[in-house]
């Protein structure tokens, strides 16, 4: 009987379950990057929706706006899931609000006293500008532009 040595394996059976979690935890953040970035970008283009739509009726408005968020694609999130979204209108100001994460399958992968649920939360606010403003703004800049 021929006498081996094993190290190698024990190191292997120590090593290998520490990079396998590293690129599962690489490819959740990852996951979580991307599904942040999306929810921005569709959020900030509501806010930019509804600072430039015509609302003559408040209540239509809000029709409007209800509408446009129930008709927000979702299924270009790969893991992400919202735990809150809204829009308002505000006298001249629309705002946009927007909150969701992502679910980690084990538990200790979170961050201390956040669980296993990353989670990010965006908020859009713009000025309206309502067509008397512009105007004035208008003539201020065509006696600028004169001078």
């Amino acid at each position: 009987m021929k006498n081996a040595n094993a190290y190698f394996t024990v190191e292997a059976a120590l090593v290998f379950p520490l990079v396998i979690s590293g690129i599962l935890f690489v490819v959740y953040m990852l996951l979580f990057q991307y599904d942040r970035c999306l929810m921005e970008q569709d959020l900030g283009a509501m806010a930019l929706w509804g600072s430039v739509a015509e609302s003559a009726d408040s209540a239509v408005f809000e029709q409007k706006i209800q509408k446009r968020m129930a008709e927000l694609y979702r299924d270009k999130y790969v893991a992400w899931r919202f735990t809150k979204l809204d829009a308002e209108l505000d006298r001249n100001h629309f705002r946009t609000k927007g909150r969701g994460g992502i679910s980690f399958p084990l538990p200790g992968w979170a961050f201390p006293g956040t669980g296993s649920f990353w989670d990010a939360e965006i908020d859009f606010d713009y000025s309206r500008l309502a067509p008397v403003t512009f105007i004035r703004l208008c003539h201020k800049f065509d006696k600028v532009k004169g001078e």
